[in-house]
């Protein structure tokens, strides 16, 4: 029999057969047609918007296959420790150092090392271990020359099938940045049928990647993943649900859906904490009341942090509070840099009057002073120096969803 937690996954990817997921729409279809056609996908949105459970839901045959290399995160790493994860999944052992300066070396199996001069990369030989026969063990010995655009890296993860998934690319160095960038246009040029390359991160990461080599706009697609429709919500409220034999009133539905703002993974908490309050009830039936719960448990443990960071930014008085106002229309934007225009916009809407840029430009730098907790911050160019003039993005991108939440909670109270 499933439980609660065999269906809702809050906190972890819901890619396993008892988990309930929504498939996203346009997005996915793109994502999906992008991998067919040869393409790399640079899949950007906000946090926790599903980014890494669309593409390995995407990718779970290759999963399921033992090819899916998945980098959790590139932060402080080189891009020879990816091309010995995907060696090590296929079975090699790989020991890979740089160099200062060129190197050279015999290239011959006798040497057990080989040498290329470009980029001062030096590879040792991988072994690999064969079908063994009686108490004899084969070795097959090969060379593996790691450099960013060595092809024999890219000629066996083809031959393999290997899917290369890249997550939190907005954390990589530049050094990693530039090196991608040198293995996606070799990677281009090789033709793969088999092999795939899935980058995950933020808006910019794409203008990164090509600013470092424009000869690899051709190879790649950007893909917004936006917030969670309210049709694929109510689908993981109402399949969820069904597949615990728990009921669900069309109020509790619409009332899941609201609260968790399109953000999968508020939706996937509300619904694990509602479902564990009915399923020891018989007959088992969601209430009202349990979601009140839920939402309360939400915002004063699992998002107390944020909850801080959100008081603290909005502390002030008076009718206007242009501050509090800045932050509901930046969560509100679909769009993860916010321009000026856009919140003098939105602001004039809540308030029901045209809202100068000069009323709004005092407490929106006030967003980005560590009195009132830096919760906004300015956009990097893509190059990573200077900044984009006009341009604000959240600090920390998990307020943007729960600056929604909250705005709807107080809403509701009022």
């Amino acid at each position: 029999m499933l439980t609660p937690n065999d269906v809702f996954t809050p906190g972890q990817l819901p890619i396993h057969p008892t988990n309930i997921y929504a498939s996203r729409g346009t997005a996915e279809d793109l994502f999906n047609k992008t991998l067919r056609r040869g393409m790399v996908p640079v899949v950007y949105g906000e946090y926790g918007v599903g980014k890494t459970s669309m593409a390995r839901y995407a990718l779970k045959d290759k999963d399921d296959k033992g090819l899916l290399v998945n980098i959790e995160s590139v932060a402080d790493q080189r891009l020879e420790a990816v091309f010995s994860r995907c060696l090590e999944k296929l079975g090699y052992s790989v020991q890979t150092k740089k160099v200062a300066g060129s190197s050279s070396s015999t290239a011959s199996e006798q040497s057990m090392q080989a040498g290329v001069s470009h980029g001062g990369w030096n590879a040792l030989v991988a072994a690999k271990k064969t079908a063994t026969s009686g108490s004899t063990i084969q070795l097959e010995e090969q060379f593996v020359v790691t450099s960013p655009t060595d092809s024999k890296v890219i000629e066996i993860c083809e031959t393999a099938g290997v899917a290369l998934l890249i997550d939190e690319l907005h954390r990589a160095t530049p050094e990693f940045a530039e090196d991608l960038s040198k293995f996606v246009k070799s990677y281009g040029n090789a033709n793969c049928k088999n092999f795939k390359i899935v980058l995950l991160g933020t808006a910019s990461d794409a203008s990164k990647l090509v600013s470092s080599d424009p000869g690899i706009d051709r190879l790649i697609q950007e893909i917004h993943l936006k917030s969670m429709t309210d049709m694929e919500s109510h689908y993981v409220v109402q399949e969820g649900m069904r597949s615990l034999a728990i009921e669900v009133g069309s109020d509790a539905v619409a009332k899941l859906v609201r609260t968790s703002v399109g953000s999968p993974s508020i939706l996937q908490y509300l619904c694990l904490e509602v479902a564990e309050a009915a399923f020891e009830r018989n007959p088992r039936r969601v209430s009202l009341l349990d979601i009140g719960k839920a939402v309360d448990a939400l915002v004063e443990t699992k998002m107390n942090r944020l909850n801080k960071a959100y008081i603290s930014a909005v502390e002030s008085t008076g009718d206007i509070r242009y501050r509090k106002q800045i932050l509901r229309a930046m969560a509100e934007c679909d769009d993860e840099y916010v321009t000026m225009e856009m919140l003098k916009e939105r602001v004039s809407q809540y308030l029901g009057k045209d809202v100068p840029s000069t009323s709004l430009s005092g407490p929106l730098r006030d967003l980005k002073d560590a009195r009132y907790g830096q919760v906004l911050s300015d956009v990097e160019r893509p190059e990573g120096v200077d900044r984009l003039n006009n341009y604000t993005t959240f600090k920390d991108p998990a307020l943007k969803a729960f600056v929604r939440l909250q705005v709807l909670r107080e809403q509701e109270q009022g």
